[in-house]
Parts: C-alpha cells; sequence; structure tokens
C-alpha cells in the first residue's frame, strides 16, 4: 500500500457521502464555471467558490494538475488547494501530489479529488466534462446538510459503492469512515462492530483485510408527525 492509497483510504468514505449529498442538493442543474470570478453556477440559483484542481484528457488517458498547467494562466487565487496539496505532498512523500502528469492508471481525477476533498473539512469536488477531457474542482461553501452524518443503511450502502468503484483499502476506509460518521468502533483481529445510538454494524473481514460480510441491527429512523 502506497502512501497515496493509505490517505485515500482513510479519508474517501465522508469524501464519497459529501459527494452523493452534494449531488442531491444541485439536482440536474446545468453548471456554469466563470474562471476569472472563481466561481461555479448550478442553474440559476447556486453559486459556490471554487478551487482548481486539476484536468483529464482523453486522448492520452492522463492527468495534470492545475499548478503545472502554465498554458492556462490560471488566477494565482484559484490554485491554492492544489498548491497546498502539493506541499502536502512533498512534506508526505506522495508522489501523486508532487508529480505534474501522469497516466489515470497511477490515479484517476475522481480518487485524486476524492482525496483533496477529504482533506478539507469544508468542501465536494465536481467533474465538469468539456471536449476531449474534464476540469476537477474543489467546490467551497456549500450547504450544511451536506456534512451530515447519514442513517446507518446508508452508511452501509456507501461503504459497498466505495469498495465498487475504489481501489483502497477495506479495514481502513470502514474505520476511518465509521468514526467520521460518529459510531464507536470496537475492532478485533477480522471483525469490525460500529455502534451508534441503537444502530449497531458488523463487518467481518477475509485474510487480506478485504470485506468478507457486512450488516447489522438498524432501527429506521422515525420522521416527526
Amino acid at each position: 500500500m502506497n502512501a497515496f492509497n493509505k490517505l485515500l483510504s482513510q479519508y474517501v468514505g465522508k469524501a464519497f457521502t459529501r459527494q452523493i449529498q452534494f449531488g442531491q442538493s444541485i439536482g440536474d442543474r446545468n453548471f456554469n464555471i466563470d474562471i476569472k470570478q472563481g466561481v461555479v453556477t448550478f442553474g440559476k440559483d447556486l453559486q459556490y467558490p471554487i478551487q482548481l484542481l486539476g484536468t483529464e484528457a482523453d486522448g492520452n488517458n492522463s492527468w495534470l494538475w492545475a499548478w503545472a498547467n502554465e498554458g492556462s494562466n490560471f488566477p494565482a487565487n484559484i490554485l491554492q488547494s492544489c498548491n497546498a496539496l502539493r506541499n502536502f505532498g512533498n512534506q508526505h512523500s506522495i508522489k501523486e501530489f508532487t508529480e505534474r502528469s501522469f497516466s489515470i492508471d497511477v490515479a484517476d481525477g475522481h480518487s485524486l479529488s476524492l482525496a483533496a476533498s477529504g482533506l478539507n473539512d469544508n468542501c465536494c469536488y465536481y467533474r465538469a466534462p468539456y471536449s476531449g477531457g474534464a476540469l476537477f474542482l474543489l467546490v467551497l461553501n456549500v450547504p450544511n446538510e451536506v456534512f451530515q452524518s447519514v442513517e446507518a443503511a446508508k452508511a452501509i450502502e456507501v461503504i459497498t459503492e466505495v469498495i465498487s468503484h475504489v481501489d483502497v483499502e477495506h479495514r481502513i476506509m470502514c474505520e476511518s469512515f465509521l468514526n467520521s460518521q460518529g459510531f464507536t468502533v470496537e475492532l478485533s483481529k477480522d471483525k469490525i462492530n460500529a455502534i451508534r445510538d441503537t444502530d449497531t454494524i458488523k463487518i467481518t473481514f477475509d485474510s487480506q483485510q478485504r470485506i468478507a460480510e457486512i450488516g447489522g441491527s438498524l432501527h429506521p429512523q422515525l420522521s416527526a408527525i
């Protein structure tokens, strides 16, 4: 497990959850990015400040960090986050944050953005497609409900979705994510029991520390009358 994969495993659960809730908040609105103003607009009613991360190119399936994209002349004020990531990568020997460009087989835009947004407490990310590729950006000052903890049943869904779509260390991801959702996490050699109020999530791992079984005793949240 390299340094980036360990970092991604630690933060992907809560970042993935934010993405689900952010997607619900913007719905099917179209987007518009104003680079000079440093904002993204969804539809006619939602506008948020942004920080650029980088781009994926379809032609050669490569990632290019925004700080390395000299030809685009991006304003310095919307490169602060990706520059901070580069500094973080230098400090913690995470080459995916310090190399200007690489194949998306090494790390793709979604994985890099999940790690970047997970490291921050106040943002989500957005993939903005264009002809020939896509721009990935952090979206700041999103609604508070995006950061709310999810119900236990939804937490299980998130874990299942993450391990289906992202290459992570299962045990690290589960422990970190459940802690971020306010569960008390009890650990043993091949199991995790996570308890929050009247809900219990039970996860069993195989010899490779990958999820073998997940379930629990869950009580649906009652709606106010």
